[in-house]
């Protein structure tokens, strides 16, 4: 690993000045994903901006929808009780990134900001329609998170900019949802599909009111799979029309071929998931 210089600022207005002042610089929040990559020397940061120091971007709450720092950990999400009551989806896809050691670290920003196609946060936060907080020196706008990922490891953030908060919209709590991640292990590995599922339904008759499908590991970055989302949203959820939507769902990925799948077998998944997804919603809801 190569030397580098620590940096641990106290606010935000002292990291956005340090990481535009410094050409090589990179922000340390968990530290899952860095450390990993300078360990490989694939990162070979020369500067190290710690943000732990950082108090207020640490936490959550509510305020006409939910605000989540930039800070907050996978394992704050994992066991919130309110979130347990609110949104259960979302506990549950972070119960699924890797072990519990790393959830205690990883952080719900840098899970985004390392834009990996296959994160499990990304691809729930991205079914939940949210929007994300960037801020630099001069100006702070709100994005959708759909514009944030511009492909593998990559992002809209430009030199000097910091993501602090992950808003998602209050009627995410009028969705019932569930998160499916497909792997050769149960724990501890990255998804060769994942899916996030969020359905808003009329159970006893089976209409759909809105559905949002979001899918991970299929496509440079994760994505929503909108034309299926089309198909069924305002209609009856029989086993035709979801088959359908599965279909569409495929045929919206762009998957690659590597050691851990080939691209036609996550197409397949991809099909197989969908179902599962509203399936699994349906049959919950329906006996509750």
């Amino acid at each position: 690993m190569k030397n580098f210089d620590y940096i641990k600022p106290s606010n935000l207005a002292d990291a956005i000045s340090a990481l535009k002042e410094y050409e090589n610089a990179f922000l340390f929040a968990g530290g899952t994903d860095l450390l990993v990559g300078m360990k490989n020397n694939f990162l070979k940061p020369q500067y190290i901006i710690d943000l732990k120091g950082i108090s207020n971007i640490k936490s959550f709450e509510y305020q006409e929808g939910w605000h989540f720092g930039a800070l907050t950990t996978i394992r704050d999400i994992e066991v919130s009780e309110t979130l347990q009551q609110k949104m259960p989806f979302l506990c549950q896809a972070a119960s699924s990134l890797g072990s519990i050691q790393i959830r205690n670290r990883a952080t719900i920003g840098g899970n985004l900001c390392n834009a990996s196609p296959a994160a499990d946060i990304a691809t729930m936060f991205l079914a939940m329609d949210s929007q994300i907080k960037i801020i630099s020196i001069d100006n702070e706008k709100v994005v959708g998170l759909d514009k944030f990922f511009t492909g593998p490891n990559s992002t809209i953030l430009n030199r000097g900019e910091v993501l602090t908060e992950i808003i998602v919209p209050k009627d995410a709590e009028q969705f019932k949802g569930v998160y499916i991640k497909f792997g050769p292990r149960k724990g501890m590995d990255i998804g060769i599909v994942n899916i996030a599922v969020l359905l808003d339904a009329d159970f006893e008759s089976g209409l759909c009111k809105r559905i949002r499908i979001a899918l991970g590991a299929v496509a440079p970055t994760p994505i929503r799979a909108r034309q299926a989302e089309g198909l069924l949203s305002g209609n009856a959820l029989g086993p035709d029309s979801i088959n359908k939507a599965a279909e569409l769902a495929s045929s919206e990925t762009d998957p690659i071929s590597d050691f851990r799948a080939s691209a036609g077998y996550r197409k397949e998944l991809v099909k197989t998931l969908v179902v599962r997804g509203i399936n699994t919603i349906l049959a919950s809801n329906r006996n509750s």
